[in-house]
């Protein structure tokens, strides 16, 4: 039967709460605050911390399971059904273990203590005085491990292949991604995560680690999203070998998210919107269309309560809170009093009822929807598909099938020919981005049936840049020379060759074509049909239940796709920056610090071949919109970067290297609004003072360093006019090099005791550099003047509000430490009686002149 003819109904209506409540005996202090289902087990979460266990078959209770958690909020029973995970509202995680007798029933808990990100810095909680939680878990399929959703934002996994048997001590929390805000569903599909939070959706490969985030239009407020399975593989047999695109194809599956306005968002594998479903409906329309989606519904129950329906004439329908999936292929949602039941492929509500009231917990196990409401009240329906069972389908339904499963069947033949392809022409059959290729071809048959599917199918624009590849490689043998590749990555588009300079468009290409018995007229007509495909964009589905679509494709640029079938003509360095570019990714939207995944690339080149792909990155970064693009590869290479290795590596990249710390420190609006608050000379426009810190100042010493001991005096004040920072590692020179005419100048400017205290120490500071220094302190308490470190002219050093409160700048402090240097303290008394007159009254603490008299005494 057609998927959008089907007919559903809601059946086998029952209440369990007499059998649910037994173990109670009348307890009405007892509640029930969460449950589970399983094929075989109920569990309940109750006040108390305990956990109450049924069978589902027959609704008999099992056990209860004490515990010290206290009000238990989430549960959930793994897919082998020998552990249930526990949360309570306390911030407190548990794992019963081994459900099955003659096993100890014993609760292991952990708890969600404040946490640190991949820097190491703390991680704030959701607020002063509130306590993290559990809002969601989810299993992965062989129960290896657990992934927790908190109110913070933050996902964490327990690994429990690292139990040891019965040893087991503790249960140890791995933050795996930090989001902005409270977790609302968590679903995986294979190594695939999906989280939902209340602002938006990200999707996660647990294998490579990569992230992306589904859409780009925020959102406020508690929506779920799920994974639902379009098409399952049913053919049997092996699967055939899949690209390496984010999951390996063997079904259809697509995201769905929820957004306000009972809303839901399509996407692929990839995370691309596809387009959006819209459910909300005037009033007449879904009178209208109300027998259709609930005949069946409203024979079997009578259900014959009409829907709700606001003042301005639309139906109030549910918010898509979480979406529940049956058999991946339905969703439910549900509110306080209703339940809607949704076929999100062909977006339609299949099913709505309004029976059940005060709605708490909604639990799903195949076609069974399992309710817990208000009192401890246990209800169960059955959702039944009309025609789902039917034993001998009729010949042209038979057909129907057979044919969608043949087109399904081609498809997935045209992937895995263009990866074939591509692996065997382009990469010789042996490497792909640097590993090992599952693929090693040699047989006529496999190749030519791979061309067939290719150049037959929608992927037949991309045989002619195969081709290109392969007369390459031809070329790269006969003349022992490389092949030429294209100069940058494609991320951002499909790649197309030129029509007018192709390398296919010579005789080689149909040559080899005809080798296979493939004509090349069969290739341009599949290649016209192909562009003219690509024209008609996705329709979406506006309010109005409308369709329109949306502006060509020249007129919008296209976001950025994991896949490998955009854009083949990757080289090795493209290869790698793909690669790079996957890692920042992920690393915006999880938060988390993923230098040991730079590293184990970095690793692998040197310094040049760094420097290179940086530039490649930046490109890529700047064509896909991310603003201050230099610095953010900057920053990723810093991170990684040993600044001992600036002596060994080649002029260009050390260039490169000068050149990002530069940026580093001078493009964030902080940075700037720090920079502008510091007086300039009028002359050379050098800052006269310096910053209280800068960014990765190792790396910027040791430039200075470098530069500094080979006489390139010209770079070093290159980086000290943009960074002022630095003028306190020259003043550290100028001190070592005995520079006397500068040193007196740079400690009174830049008013750092340590940098003072060691001129002072080392160096002859003898009376007349005491004189320019008291000079120096008269210039600026006058007239707010400073003297220029580059060129040694006086110029205005900003409004000197920062004089009257800082220590150094005080007579005080400068007397002390004179008298300290100074063997004769009269010759100190001396120097102070010639200033006088400039030294405010009070300026200089009586104490300062009794010492004086006491040295001079002894």
């Amino acid at each position: 039967m057609d998927a959008t003819s089907k007919q559903y109904a809601l059946r086998d209506r029952a209440e369990l709460s007499a059998f649910v409540n037994q173990p109670l005996r009348n307890n009405s202090r007892i509640k029930f605050t969460c449950f589970d289902c399983s094929p075989k087990y109920f569990v309940f979460g109750a006040n108390s911390g305990s956990l109450y266990l049924y069978d589902r078959i027959t609704t008999s209770f099992l056990a209860i399971f004490p515990s010290q958690l206290g009000t238990i909020g989430k549960v959930s029973i793994s897919h082998n059904e020998k552990q249930i995970a526990v949360g309570n509202q306390a911030g407190s995680i548990g794992v019963l273990l081994e459900l099955e007798p003659p096993s100890v029933k014993e609760i292991l808990s952990t708890e969600l203590a404040p946490t640190t990100d991949g820097d190491g810095r703390p991680l704030e909680t959701t607020g002063v005085g509130t306590t993290a939680f559990v809002t969601s878990f989810c299993w992965t399929e062989d129960d290896k491990e657990l992934y927790c959703g908190d109110s913070r934002g933050i996902v964490s996994l327990i690994q429990f292949s690292l139990f040891m048997g019965r040893n087991i001590l503790n249960i140890s929390l791995h933050p795996v991604l930090l989001l902005e805000n409270r977790i609302v569903q968590i679903d995986r599909y294979k190594d695939l995560l999906l989280v939902s939070t209340l602002s938006k959706c990200v999707l996660c490969n647990t294998a490579r680690e990569e992230f992306k985030q589904i859409g780009n239009r925020p959102r406020e407020g508690q929506y779920g999203a799920s994974f639902v399975i379009a098409h399952p593989n049913s053919t049997g047999g092996a699967t055939p070998p899949s690209p390496p695109l984010m999951i390996v194809d063997e079904e259809d599956v697509r995201i769905f998210c929820s957004r306000p306005g009972s809303r839901l968002w399509e996407a692929d594998l990839e995370g691309n919107v596809i387009r959006t479903h819209q459910f909300k409906q005037g009033a007449e329309a879904t009178r209208r269309r109300r027998p259709q989606l609930q005949c069946l519904q409203e024979a079997e129950l009578d259900l014959g309560v009409a829907p709700s329906v606001a003042g301005d004439g639309t139906m109030m329908v549910v918010p898509f809170q979480v979406l529940y999936s049956i058999r991946r292929q339905l969703l439910l949602v549900h509110d306080r009093c209703q339940l809607l039941i949704i076929d999100p492929l062909h977006s339609k509500i299949v099913l709505r009822t309004d029976e059940f009231t005060d709605i708490t917990h909604v639990a799903v196990v195949d076609e069974w929807i399992y309710l817990l409401s208000g009192e401890n009240r246990l209800f169960q329906v059955r959702v039944e598909i009309e025609g789902e069972e039917e034993q001998n389908p009729s010949p042209s339904s038979g057909r129907d099938e057979q044919q969608q499963q043949q087109q399904l069947l081609e498809t997935r033949k045209q992937k895995q020919g263009v990866y074939i392809l591509d692996s065997l022409l382009n990469n010789n059959g042996k490497q792909l981005n640097g590993k090992e290729s599952p693929l090693l071809l040699s047989t006529e048959a496999t190749i030519k049936e791979a061309l067939v599917s290719v150049v037959r199918g929608k992927y037949g624009r991309n045989i002619k840049q195969m081709f290109m590849g392969y007369e390459q490689q031809q070329q790269q043998m006969q003349n022992g020379t490389l092949p030429e590749r294209p100069k940058t990555l494609n991320l951002t588009k499909i790649y197309e060759p030129s029509r007018t300079n192709n390398a296919f468009a010579n005789g080689n290409g149909h040559a080899l074509l005809a080798e296979f018995g493939i004509e090349a007229d069969d290739l341009a007509c599949d290649h016209a049909m192909d562009e003219e495909d690509e024209q008609e964009e996705d329709l979406v589905r506006t309010r109005t239940g409308q369709s329109h679509g949306v502006a060509p494709a020249h007129g919008r640029k296209k976001k950025f796709s994991t896949s490998l079938l955009h854009g083949y003509e990757t080289s090795e360095d493209d290869a790698t920056v793909r690669n790079l570019y996957l890692i920042y990714r992920s690393s915006i939207i999880s938060n988390l610090n993923f230098a040991d995944r730079y590293a184990k690339i970095f690793d692998d080149y040197d310094t040049e071949t760094i420097v290179r792909l940086l530039r490649k990155l930046e490109t890529l970064l700047e064509e896909n919109d991310e603003p201050n693009a230099r610095v953010k590869c900057t920053r990723i290479y810093f991170h990684y970067l040993k600044p001992e290795l600036l002596w060994e590596i080649e002029p260009d990249s050390r260039q490169f290297i000068k050149e990002g710390f530069i940026l580093c420190n001078t493009t964030d609006p902080c940075d700037r609004a720090l920079l502008e608050g510091l007086g300039r000379c009028t002359g050379c426009g050098y800052y006269l003072q310096a910053t209280p810190c800068c960014h990765y100042q190792d790396i910027g010493t040791s430039l200075l360093q470098y530069y500094w001991s080979r006489s390139e005096y010209d770079e070093c004040f290159a980086m000290v006019r943009q960074v002022p920072f630095l003028w306190r590692t020259i003043t550290r020179y100028y001190i070592q090099d005995r520079r006397e005419d500068k040193v007196v100048a740079c400690v009174w400017n830049l008013a750092d005791r340590e940098l003072f205290e060691r001129a002072t120490s080392e160096l002859p500071f003898g009376l007349h550099h005491w004189r320019q220094l008291f000079e120096h302190v008269i210039a600026y308490q006058q007239r707010r003047e400073m003297i220029c470190l580059n060129c040694d002219r006086p110029s205005c050093g900003g409004t000197g509000a920062e004089g009257a409160c800082d220590p150094f700048r005080q007579w005080n402090y400068l007397l002390r430490v004179a008298l300290e240097r100074m063997e004769a303290p009269n010759e100190l008394l001396g120097l102070l009686r010639d200033y006088a007159d400039h030294i405010p009254r009070g300026a200089v603490a009586p104490s300062f002149y009794i010492r004086c008299l006491l040295l001079e005494a002894k």
